[in-house]
């Protein structure tokens, strides 16, 4: 069933095509928080060139103008220190109609929304121009852009505006059809002031069925899409393809883009942000589309070399105090730091000193809420971040003592290891210390004793610059402290 949309956790998996002269990896897609997900459906993520801003849609949303059953409505979401703030709707930008995003422009002046008024207010296809006012701090009323020959039969279409405003590219249906879609282009070389006609992208790309949601990644040379047309994973998947030559038509074989992007259900609208964070809307465990991130990285391809057998000891950094960066113990002896088993618990005390060898149990009162206490354990494998069973012991411990002093909570921290960008391990951050959380709560903690925060790569412990180090990185701390 097509989907009622109008626009436009493993090791990363290595994808690689044919004629593609470099490789890209996508790490396992996270869903962003509450802040940006709600019971409604979220989909069509932008992210200003700035980096600040995520635009997206969200579909049956009460917030939205003309209430749940109206159209579709522009929200917004501001990232600070690498998270995203509670979306926020873009009133001016909303009526009753559908309203959607198609592009922002490199300086942040225009923002483009697909349709355009016609008269006696009736909408077109097509897209509209708006520019930011700086006194009002809003969007002006948006501008519809003339492009020759556009032609769309129904709702189902969509468009992606790029940066410098020197191309669209449509998903439109196919001439005559209003059952399958196809991505054309459009060109400008004045800025956006003219348009060509929308010209097929040809048949390397285009399927005998629908292929929706065009976005093109200048760095990568890639175009992105999603379609059903194609042997993927179930329902809709999305696809990279590369751009050839300077022209339009000439690319190399559609690749898709691997199952740790993609699921069986719907996978869609891909945006690849300059940092290397990327966004997708999906409705893997769902019924309704959420907003997911995950990162891509674009490597030169490289002979492989035999994998080494992984080892089973990771650097003493931590019991030495941690964090010099170099391997050394810390405590300027200059003296290498000895190897041990992959950690469960380390404990750090004012009078102790770091120690592997100490349960949470063992510790009174007064050291589990000094606030010198350090407390970390649950070290992740790579881009996962759920509760293994050797760490629930201590999980265990942790309930044990909220128990037994119900005068103290406790303030679980998420960290990772600086690989990928901070959007992306926010959120994973976020993740690995909710899991801490929910086991808690499962096992009968009372959620309002359970604080949670995430710091992504913001506060390493160790180095970043070897496998060991990092593994220290990827981690959850704990803070317990008096009511």
């Amino acid at each position: 069933m097509k989907p009622f949309i109008l626009l436009l956790f493993s090791i990363s998996a290595l994808i690689s095509g044919f004629a593609q002269d470099d490789t890209l990896s996508f790490s396992m897609p996270q869903r962003l928080s509450s802040d940006v997900n709600s019971q409604a459906e979220e989909s069509c993520p932008i992210l200003s060139a700035d980096g600040k801003t995520l635009y997206f849609v969200r579909t049956y949303h009460p917030g939205n103008t003309g209430g749940k059953f109206a159209g579709q409505g522009i929200w917004k979401s501001t990232m600070e220190d690498g998270a995203l703030t509670a979306a926020e709707k873009i009133s001016e930008l909303n009526d009753r109609t559908n309203n959607i995003v198609a592009g922002t422009t490199a300086d942040g002046q225009h923002l483009y929304v697909l349709n355009r008024k016609g008269e006696k207010k009736t909408i077109l296809p097509g897209v509209s121009r708006s520019t930011y006012n700086a006194d009002t701090r809003e969007w002006e009323e948006p501008v519809g852009v003339n492009v020759p020959g556009l032609e769309a039969e129904g709702n189902f279409y969509s468009a992606f505006v790029s940066p410098n405003e020197d191309f669209i590219l449509w998903s439109l249906p196919s001439r005559g059809l209003d059952t399958t879609n196809n991505i054309y282009v459009s060109l400008s070389k004045d800025k956006g002031e003219t348009w060509s006609e929308p010209l097929n992208i040809g048949g390397t790309i285009n399927s005998s069925l629908d292929d929706i949601s065009p976005f093109y990644h200048k760095e990568s040379k890639r175009l992105f899409w999603s379609t059903n047309g194609r042997d993927g994973f179930g329902d809709y998947d999305i696809y990279y393809a590369k751009r050839l030559d300077d022209s339009w038509q000439n690319w190399s074989e559609p690749v898709n883009a691997g199952k740790d992007l993609n699921s069986s259900k719907f996978d869609a609208y891909f945006f690849a942000a300059a940092d290397g964070s990327a966004y997708l809307s999906s409705n893997r465990g769902d019924s309704l589309s959420n907003l997911y991130i995950s990162d891509l990285t674009i490597s030169p391809i490289e002979e492989e070399e035999p994998e080494e057998e992984a080892g089973e000891t990771i650097e003493e950094e931590a019991l030495a105090g941690g964090g010099t960066g170099d391997g050394t113990t810390g405590d300027g002896s200059g003296e290498k730091a000895q190897t041990r088993k992959d950690p469960v618990l380390i404990i750090e005390t004012r009078e102790g000193g770091s120690r592997s060898d100490r349960s949470l149990t063992d510790l009174s009162l007064e050291e589990l809420t000094d606030s010198e206490t350090q407390i970390r354990f649950v070290y992740f494998p790579y881009d996962k971040y759920n509760i293994t069973a050797k760490y629930i012991e201590v999980l265990d411990d942790v309930g044990e003592l909220l128990d037994s002093y119900p005068q103290i909570d406790v303030v679980i921290d998420g960290h990772t290891d600086d690989v990928g960008s901070q959007a992306y391990n926010m959120v994973l951050s976020e993740n690995r210390a909710l899991s801490t959380k929910e086991y808690l709560m499962i096992h009968g903690v009372e959620g309002d004793r359970i604080r949670t925060r995430a710091f992504g790569k913001l506060r390493p412990f160790s180095t970043n610059k070897t496998e060991e180090g990092r593994s220290l990185n990827r981690r959850v701390e704990l803070f317990f402290k008096k009511r």
